[in-house]
């Protein structure tokens, strides 16, 4: 009766062990096919998405001369605007009605580990080539993503290699393709002013509401900086909810994330899909937590002009671009807090 017995059980083993295989080997086949299906959809995109993509023929400067030296690692200016409507071929040109509310530069080292995303706000009070004065929003909106270039790598001695400017519009829509996105918050906001108002602890922001909270400032007690933490936090929270969704893995939602981008994005003429995908695909590997994202150090608050500006800190900015130049970013930031606190739950 052993013999017979222990036949049986082997044979259940086996059979259990059969069906794990084929359970696991299914698992892998869909795994493949999924990774296969994102490839060939890209692919296949590819040209609509370049297409949806407006170029910026003149955003940067030229003349080596003028502008900093290359350095090892490369720098995108990102610019988010706060024009919105129908997408139309000169919006982005000086004049054409957009503004910068956010305006970052992307630096990735070259060694390829980490990321650094640091935000100049839009109410710092700066010289503007060209003899001029203004705050540094002012100088997208005279002069387009040029004269912004030229700002910023006045400010900055750092040489800018890309300019990328995204609408409002596309935000909005590229939150939703991601199925909103969860915000935390130590304490409520409430702004009189126009009804915005997020309640303490876990707020589910759609498009719509994710706009009003990355742009929201008067009721913040700290107004633009306030507001740039605030960004950086939500930015946070986009990415890793783009991980966390496995976005890359679903060619569905990664293709309605992909058209909204690219129907709302505007590059330098030096830019194609491929090097925003190699872009995406660098910053995917680096992943969302070893994104560093710092504000730029300023003095206090001011009137100009009748105008309520954050006045420069030259010596610490100009310490904190040295130490980017140099290699010694991670040190820098560490030694000078000046890395965003993005706990918003307390």
């Amino acid at each position: 009766m052993g013999g017979p017995s222990r036949g049986r059980l082997r044979g259940g083993a086996w059979s259990r062990r059969g069906r794990g295989l084929r359970l696991l080997a299914g698992f892998m086949i869909t795994g493949v096919t999924m990774a296969l299906a994102v490839v060939a959809l890209v692919s296949w995109r590819t040209g609509t998405y370049d297409r949806n993509i407006q170029r910026l023929p003149d955003a940067l400067p030229t003349g080596s001369r003028e502008r900093p030296a290359e350095d090892p690692g490369q720098n995108w200016l990102l610019v988010g605007s706060d024009l919105r409507g129908a997408p139309a071929a000169d919006k982005w040109r000086p004049g054409g009605g957009a503004r910068a509310d956010t305006i970052m530069l992307l630096h990735m080292p070259e060694e390829g580990g980490r990321a650094y995303l640091i935000s100049f706000p839009r109410d710092l009070w700066v010289d503007i080539p060209g003899g001029d004065e203004g705050k540094i929003n002012s100088a997208f909106a005279k002069g387009g993503a040029r004269l912004l270039t030229e700002t910023v790598e006045s400010i900055s001695g750092v040489r800018v290699d890309h300019v990328a400017a995204l609408d409002f519009t596309g935000f909005k829509t590229m939150t939703d393709a991601l199925g909103g996105v969860d915000i935390h918050l130590d304490q409520p906001i409430h702004d009189p002013s126009n009804g915005w108002s997020w309640s303490a602890g876990r707020n589910h922001l759609d498009g719509e509401e994710a706009l009003r909270f990355v742009r929201e400032r008067k009721g913040l007690s700290g107004s633009d900086l306030d507001r740039v933490r605030r960004q950086h936090a939500f930015l946070k929270a986009l990415a890793d909810k783009a991980v966390d969704s496995g976005l890359m893995a679903n060619p569905w939602r990664l293709d309605a994330f992909l058209r909204a981008a690219s129907g709302s994005l505007a590059v330098d003429s030096e830019t194609e899909f491929g090097t925003l995908r190699s872009l995406a695909l660098r910053l995917a590997r680096i992943g969302p937590d070893r994104v560093t994202f710092v504000t730029l150090p300023t003095g206090s608050s001011a009137w100009i002009e009748d105008q309520n500006v954050l006045l420069p800190d030259e010596e610490g900015t100009g310490d904190l671009f040295d130490a980017l130049l140099d290699g010694d970013l991670e040190d820098h930031l560490d030694e000078h807090d000046l890395e965003t606190d993005l706990d918003l739950d307390g």
